[in-house]
């Protein structure tokens, strides 16, 4: 029997000793006399005295009190390894997993190691029910199983994000349904609001982030506030109740559990977020979140010494315990509480799932200390991008703490400035627990992407089993649910994802994911057969990709200073792909070639017997062995900060952005020149150069409808303005149109579309001979790029370029291209997009593709209808993954590497204008090339050396000590 039962039974017994007995019933001439006495007591006793009699009301609050103090002093039931019988609470009979499915021969990774022999994996209503050997009798399966023979293809748990806000930031984000932080008028601490009370069940975000192989995520409140609420688990599964409506309940993990057995989580932040939304000091917000937590406190301490003084009152004397509780109720009240506070209240008992927005040393190091002062333990550190510089002192202080951060992301504001792409690795040689996340509510942060993530984790280092626990079954330690998700056992739900490739390879994607049992793609043919019986096995897998190539310092110098102070030839031998169009190989093997650098100038690409005998001398030559070297072109980031901006929010690192003109066709006022504010170096360039990318076109930061003009830039580490840092002066014309570019000179869209035909109009009109930048743009001498997301805008674009046809329109962004990829097709207008990836995250980019496994990809609709594209990323700290951004065109677009390569390089020169140059081991060679160690296109790639035009080698291992 439970607490609380007791405690009834304990107020029955109470009253069962005030009626009469039966001796006293039977005696009933003493009544008059006890009557008498009542009645004399009447008078003897004081007014407060008499108001000692019990009442219900107050038994209940007593009784209620006691139960409370029960419930809080006791924990959770134990979440014990579950069992191959167990029930999977979220599912129904009517929308529910009906048939039993079995997936044949799987090369599983199970949520620790990937094993060694295929298996059959069973489920049902929802559950794991068993994994068994592959080739094992089929009487073992149920006779009424859908098999599904996969021939080998890899098998993971559901993906697991513990730091998302879909569902509170529903897409398209609009400010009516924007419900991530609650601010400011409750102040920076808010530990009593809850996300779920903000989830818009009908986020179109679930299913694209379920088609990603995520299946479950935590839905944290935001970062604006010091202590920002409670966090939800939710399952990303579309509508899962038997009516298939949009039920927030029907989304949690543990819906189907009752409220009160539920596990419960908190949000809190610290450092830029608050500090920037309320204007406190780290000081200040320090001294808050103390203040808050001390007034908890009290008041747990009163509810302690409340509960044990009437633990003791409810174990009195039966006879007297009425009165004993009267007294007591009357001298203490009812039980210490406060609804503000209970949350605050649970986390000082340790009720709570702490997980805390922090990126700093510093930042770490205090808010362990203040919450330590309370006795107050965290399961999560999030974003944490400079962790990695402190890893000791946090397994000091909070050892079994969870780092749930990014592989990538960086630069965005000065708390991530000091981002490592190694952090992960460093972090976990460490021994500490490394989650990857994926911060989820825009396109950046699309948790669809979150395996690409651990992909690129494991490509700077992190081994592979690690990468895929990052996603996984330490996510799911973390927020306590790996009794259930994070994992693929007997016994879990069933949340399974089929994988196209390995799941660490580059572009790797969904073929079908279950969640609770239920397909969500409902694909009819993941492998080609889909039958009820057994099937021979072809072992098809894929390995995983390698790490990319990274040698000591002291390594580096060495070979770096050979190859720089040589004074002969140059020769790279060892080479196994090359990736730019050599004539002179046209027939030819391409594996084991030898590219050799002599006089300043690439002299020789070709076999090792062809380019020793076109040396000019057979001595002093020095050789630079490679193990898998590849040649691509230098690679060309677009439309990025580079030298403009360093840190995006924070106006000092940067040139400073150009506002309203007050009027548009006045070229003097309006356009800036990149040229005049470039500034070189910075994390970012280095990125740029750990990725291949050796130029930049970069233009001037604005508003509004005119950006400027931008400029070509070198991220060569040694480049300066002075010498050849910048090697174009003006580029092109950069304009934007649609809901970024209103601004006071354009209020609206389609003002800004009508200022575009007036400056072209006023270009036509000037003197031909003219040198403006208008007249430029308007007879195509200098190219217009225009920034354009939404499909209807995109067409008028290509009307102008009908009505102006000697103009050379780009279009920049292009989310919605591929809803118009024919009629961009036959204007002639190519598109470097940057929205290959792209999500419906805005109202203008409602109808944009999602991308496989839910539709085509963007890049492939543009290349299939003619459309000449080249691709961009927008964030600078992706800058160093634009080979991986090409390998995710050209695995769904069907191109060769040579052709994905081209992407984010060649094919940007041609869409520019730009002079590509000649081909190596031509006269008069100006073009630039990338040497590697390893595939960049498989992020198994380093830069081993990157050679300019004039033949300089311009950089060599470029991310060695880059920390």
């Amino acid at each position: 029997m439970d607490a609380k039962g007791e405690y009834t039974i304990g107020v029955s017994r109470i009253f069962e000793s005030s009626p009469r007995s039966r001796r006293r019933a039977l005696r009933r001439w003493r009544l008059p006399v006890v009557t008498a006495i009542c009645i004399a007591g009447l008078f003897v006793y004081s007014p407060s005295e008499i108001s000692f009699q019990p009442n219900a009301v107050s038994q209940n609050d007593f009784y209620e009190g006691l139960q409370q103090c029960h419930d809080t002093a006791t924990p959770l039931p134990q979440r014990d390894a579950p069992t191959s019988d167990r029930q999977n609470p979220r599912w129904n009979s009517v929308s529910g997993q009906k048939t039993p499915i079995v997936i044949q021969n799987a090369t599983l990774f199970d949520g620790e190691s990937i094993l060694p022999d295929f298996v059959d994996i069973i489920f049902d209503t929802g559950v794991i029910r068993s994994i068994i050997p592959a080739g094992s009798n089929d009487s073992s399966f149920p006779h009424n199983a859908e098999v599904i023979n996969i021939h080998g293809k890899y098998v993971t748990p559901g993906l697991v994000d513990m730091h998302s806000h879909h569902l509170e930031s529903p897409f398209p984000a609009l400010s009516g349904t924007a419900d991530v932080n609650e601010r400011p008028l409750l102040g920076p601490i808010t530990p009593f609001v809850r996300a779920l009370d903000g989830f818009t069940a009908s986020d179109p975000a679930i299913r694209i982030i379920a088609s990603g192989g995520v299946t479950s995520s935590l839905a944290l409140p935001g970062s604006a506030n010091i202590v920002g609420g409670e966090a939800y688990p939710v399952k990303n599964l579309p509508f899962p109740g038997a009516n298939g409506e949009p039920v927030s309940e029907e989304l949690l993990l543990e819906h189907g559990i009752p409220e009160a057995q539920r596990q419960r989580y908190l949000k809190m932040a610290c450092g830029e977020n608050p500090r920037r939304v309320y204007g406190h000091t780290r000081l200040g917000l320090a001294w808050l979140l103390r203040k808050e937590l001390a007034r908890a406190r009290d008041i747990q301490r009163d509810q302690d010494a409340w509960c044990r003084a009437a633990v003791e009152v409810e174990k009195s004397y039966r006879y007297t315990r009425t009165r004993d509780i009267s007294k007591f109720l009357a001298r203490e009240g009812g039980r210490p509480h406060s609804f503000e506070l209970e949350t605050f209240l649970a986390l000082l008992r340790g009720e709570l799932n702490v997980n805390v927005h922090c990126y700093t040393p510093e930042d770490l190091e205090r808010i362990l200390s203040v919450l330590h002062e309370f006795g107050i333990h965290i399961k999560g550190f999030h974003h944490a991008l400079e962790a990695w510089q402190v890893p000791e002192l946090l397994k000091q202080w909070e050892p079994n703490v969870t780092i749930a951060t990014f592989a990538e992301h960086a630069f965005y504001k000065s708390e991530a400035f000091g981002a490592n792409l190694r952090g992960p690795k460093i972090l976990n040689d460490h021994g500490l627990q490394v989650a990857l996340k994926s911060d989820h509510g825009s396109e950046e942060y699309n948790a669809k992407y979150l395996l690409d993530q651990a992909s690129i984790a494991h490509s700077y280092g992190l081994p592979a089993d690690k990468a895929l626990q990052s996603v996984t079954s330490v996510p799911a330690r973390s927020i306590q649910q790996s009794h259930r998700i994070g994992y693929v056992r007997p016994g879990y739900d069933a949340d399974i994802v089929l994988w196209d490739d390995h799941p660490l390879g580059v572009g790797a994607n969904p073929v079908e994911v279950f969640i609770d049992g239920r397909p969500l793609l409902e694909n009819k043919d993941i492998t080609g057969q889909t039958s009820p019986a057994k099937s021979g096995i072809t072992d098809n897998r894929e390995n995983a990709p390698a790490i990319r190539p990274y040698i000591g310092t002291e390594e580096r110098d060495n070979v770096c200073t050979r190859m720089q102070d040589s004074q002969g030839p140059v020769l790279f031998t060892g080479v196994t792909k090359s990736l730019i169009d050599v004539p002179s190989l046209d027939g030819q093997e391409t594996d084991n070639l030898v590219l050799v650098v002599e006089n300043k100038q690439v002299s020789c690409l070709g076999t090792k017997s062809t380019c020793l005998g076109q040396l000019q001398t057979s001595e002093n030559f020095t050789e630079i062995p490679l193990k898998n070297g590849h040649i691509t072109p230098g690679l060309i980031a677009f439309g990025n900060n580079l030298g403009i901006q360093e840190i995006s929010p924070e106006p000092s690192t940067g040139d400073g952005s150009a506002g309203s003109s007050g009027d548009l066709l006045d070229e003097t006022k309006s356009v800036h020149f990149a040229k005049y504010s470039v500034h070189l170096h910075g994390r970012a360039f280095d990125r740029a150069r750990i990725g291949g990318v050796t130029k930049a076109v970069s233009p001037p930061h604005g508003s509004g409808v005119v950006r400027g003009v931008s400029a070509g830039i070198r991220t060569d580490a040694k480049a300066s303005i002075l010498d050849g840092g910048i090697w174009r002066d003006d580029v092109a014309l950069h304009l934007a149109v649609g809901q970024g570019a209103k601004d006071n000179d354009a209020p609206t869209v389609g003002s800004g579309i009508e200022y575009v035909r007036r400056i072209l109009e006023q270009g036509q009109k000037e003197d031909a001979t003219s040198s403006g930048v208008y007249v430029q743009a308007a007879n195509g001498s200098l190219p217009l790029v225009v920034q354009a997301y939404n499909q209807d805008d995109i067409a008028q674009l290509i009307l102008i370029k009908r009505d102006f046809p000697s103009v050379n329109l780009i279009i920049y962004g292009g989310h919605g291209a591929a809803l118009v990829a024919k009629p961009l097709a036959e204007a002639g207008i190519p598109v470097i997009l940057t929205g290959n990836r792209g999500v419906p995250d805005t109202w203008e980019k409602k109808n944009v593709l999602p991308g496989p496994p839910l539709s085509a990809s963007p890049a492939k609709f543009l290349i299939e209808a003619g459309v000449h594209i080249g691709l961009a990323v927008k964030d600078d700290s992706k800058i160093h993954g634009l080979a991986r951004e090409a390998r995710w065109a050209g695995k769904y677009a069907g191109l060769s590497d040579k052709d994905a390569i081209a992407l984010v390089s060649t094919n940007i020169d041609r869409i520019l204008g730009l002079p590509s140059g000649a081909e190596p081991g031509n006269s008069g060679n100006n073009h630039e090339f990338v040497i590697w160690e390893g595939d960049p296109l498989r992020g198994e790639g380093s830069v081993v050396a990157a050679v300019q035009e004039d033949g300089l080698i311009a950089d060599c291992w470029p991310d060695v000590g880059l920390e």
